[in-house]
C-alpha cells in the first residue's frame, strides 16, 4: 500500500512532520527517530511541510477564535462589551519557549 499523495507530497511525510511538531521536536529529532526505527530519512522538504502545516493550523485557529467570539456575542444579546479573564503559560525549554497556551474565561460563564 502506498501513501496518499497531496499537493504537498506524501501524506505520511506530512503526518510525520505534524506529529513531531506536536511533541515539540524538529528535523534533527525526526532524523534520529527515523534512524532508530530503521525508516527512511525524513523528507528533504521538512521546512516546507512545516510551513504548510503552520498555514493550515493558523487558519483553523483563527476560525475557531472567530466562532468563539461570535458565540459569546450572541449569548450577550449581541453586545460586544464582554468581560473576560485571560491567563497564559509557556513551556520552558532552556531559556526560550515557542510553545504556549492561553485561556480566556467569560465573566458570565466563569
Amino acid at each position: 500500500m502506498t501513501s496518499y499523495i497531496s499537493e504537498n507530497g506524501y501524506d505520511i511525510n506530512t503526518r510525520l512532520v505534524y506529529g513531531m511538531r506536536c511533541i515539540g521536536k524538529g528535523k534533527c529529532a525526526t532524523r534520529t527517530l527515523c534512524a532508530v526505527m530503521d525508516l527512511p530519512p525524513p523528507p528533504v522538504k521538512f521546512e516546507r511541510l512545516n510551513y504548510s502545516l503552520y498555514r493550515a493550523l493558523s487558519s483553523a485557529c483563527s476560525k475557531s477564535i472567530l466562532n468563539a467570539v461570535e458565540g459569546a456575542v450572541l449569548r450577550n444579546d449581541n453586545a460586544r462589551d464582554i468581560i473576560v479573564a485571560l491567563d497564559g503559560t509557556w513551556q520552558k525549554r532552556g531559556h526560550t519557549s515557542i510553545n504556549g497556551a492561553i485561556t480566556v474565561t467569560s465573566l458570565d460563564t466563569g
